[in-house]
């Protein structure tokens, strides 16, 4: 019984030194007032910094972040330590975005026939060599371009594009109200310097919704078709991303990358 009594009373002890404890760090970070200051974003987006520096405050009860995009600014209410931090990574971010090189990047979508193409446009004179690379490795002996495209972004950015193929161009029958839709994704591209750039692609993804007739009550149904990978192409260099089957005939993706001179 008595060894019982002296455990509780020991257990006592403890919770009390740790309620001291933490009443003793409640007073001194109370002695330690806030300060608040404003923080003026020139270069880029206010959230985007408050995103990267919010980590940096304090955290205690009473510290407050705020963000007013329409006055490109951040209201900080903490401790002096956490406002020189959080005012020194501001200084790092808030960069102008058009320091960095422009990327552009030409997406073509070919098609590759066993029969002559109908409707197809024909494969621009800069993409003659892709083709004749594609005769020696598929086996397709016709090709037509489906569409093109040139976007820029900027490094660490990406690129999303979508758009409408023609159904007779891909050797189909139109479909009342289906048309055939085709979609493409380049997340986070960025660049490596020295002669001869290399830009690299985190992932590319092309897909192609098909409508296909499977008969019955069901009628047509759409189906998904195309492919994810990463990427790697040097300066100017034409490269077949990646391919897709539909029926006879296939879509071949090249791209073409540029990054422009500051």
């Amino acid at each position: 019984m008595k060894r019982i009594t002296i455990i509780i009373a020991a257990l006592l002890i403890a919770a009390s030194a740790i309620a001291q404890e933490k009443k003793a760090d409640d007073d001194y970070n109370t002695v330690r007032e806030f300060r608040s200051k404003v923080f003026e974003v020139h270069n880029r987006e206010a959230g985007d910094i408050a995103a990267s520096i919010r980590l940096l405050g304090s955290g205690f009860k009473g510290s407050a972040l705020s963000i007013n995009n329409e006055m490109h600014t951040i209201t900080v209410r903490d401790f002096p330590e956490n406002l020189a931090a959080i005012e020194g990574a501001i200084a790092r971010l808030d960069h102008a975005i058009s320091d960095a090189p422009d990327i552009e990047m030409k997406i073509s979508v070919l098609i590759g026939s066993k029969t002559p193409l109908a409707g197809a446009a024909t494969v621009p004179e800069e993409l003659a060599p892709v083709v004749k690379q594609l005769e020696s490795t598929l086996r397709y002996a016709h090709y037509g371009l489906m569409t093109a495209t040139i976007q820029r972004t900027k490094p660490g950015n990406g690129i999303e594009g979508s758009g409408v193929a023609e159904p007779t161009v891909l050797g189909m029958t139109t479909k009342e109200g289906k048309p055939i839709f085709y979609t493409y994704r380049l997340r986070r591209i960025t660049t490596t310097s020295g002669e001869r750039p290399s830009i690299d692609i985190e992932s590319f993804n092309f897909s192609m919704r098909v409508p296909i007739d499977i008969g019955g009550t069901t009628g047509t149904q759409y189906q998904n078709v195309g492919f994810e990978t990463p990427v790697s192409v040097r300066q100017n260099e034409k490269v077949v991303i990646g391919t897709t089957t539909m029926g006879e005939k296939a879509l071949i993706v090249v791209v073409t990358a540029t990054v422009a001179a500051k």
